[in-house]
């Protein structure tokens, strides 16, 4: 939990540096992208090529995981968003920096990892695909294109996880996710998005099924800091000064 800590207090402060980045979104998905990197996108420090960040504009977060096991460096993860940098606000496509799709237009990334899923499917390799989305981007036409897909080709080779931090349901509400999702598989899991244990546990169930794992992660937008986590103020806002960066800071406790 400390090297969490750590990690958002380093998203803060570059964050700060580059005047960019998606803080609370960032911090939302920071429990579950970490279960990612720490058990399944990774095998001896290689990548497998297997992750989709649909929710693009928590790109931060994911920069920051690589960055706090050693995947990339200090110097480059504090370049986020400068000129020429890899890593943008949102993903840019690179392989040698762990990037396998280019994301942040929202419904875009499982209609790539479908594809990718459906592939090795045809080939035969044993390979899962792991792709994140975020809630409100189920509001998007081409996630319900590609369920559809998933569903008629029985591809239990993909896990979808869905960050439901309820951020937006003012706008246009999911209503019972759930529910939605029951048509496209049976095998969709609820859990606490800040429970790590609780979250490898569901994505290491073995799917013996014929249709897609999803699991509903359960999240608080900003969570961590009490500042960050007041309302949708601070979606797309950084730090204004160097005071305020440090007192974000010192605000956020797990």
């Amino acid at each position: 939990m400390f090297k969490l800590i750590k990690t958002k207090k380093k998203i803060i402060h570059v964050s700060y540096l580059a005047k960019e980045g998606h803080i609370a979104s960032s911090f939302s998905v920071l429990n579950i992208i970490n279960v990612l990197v720490k058990n399944f996108i990774f095998k001896k420090k290689k990548y497998l090529n297997n992750f989709i960040m649909s929710k693009g504009h928590s790109a931060i977060g994911y920069y920051a995981i690589l960055n706090q096991y050693r995947y990339i460096s200090n110097s480059l993860f504090n370049k986020f968003a400068t000129y020429k940098s890899p890593f943008g606000g949102h993903p840019k496509r690179n392989l040698k920096y762990y990037i396998s799709a280019s994301t942040g237009s929202l419904g875009h990334g499982l209609p790539i990892a479908t594809g990718m899923a459906f592939a090795n499917k045809l080939l035969k390799n044993k390979k899962h695909f792991y792709v994140l989305l975020g809630d409100q981007e189920c509001n998007e036409g081409t996630i319900w294109e590609s369920l559809l897909l998933c569903k008629h080709h029985r591809l239990n080779n993909l896990t979808i996880i869905i960050d439901r931090n309820f951020s937006r349901e003012s706008d246009l509400s999911l209503g019972n996710l759930k529910n939605k999702l029951k048509p496209f598989s049976k095998k969709i899991y609820l859990v606490n998005g800040h429970n790590e244990k609780k979250i490898k546990e569901i994505i290491k169930i073995k799917n013996l099924s014929n249709e897609p794992k999803i699991i509903i992660a359960n999240t608080i937008k900003g969570h961590g800091s009490k500042i960050i986590e007041q309302g949708n103020i601070w979606h797309h806002k950084f730090p204004d000064s160097i005071k305020e960066c440090n007192l974000i800071m010192n605000s956020i406790k797990y």
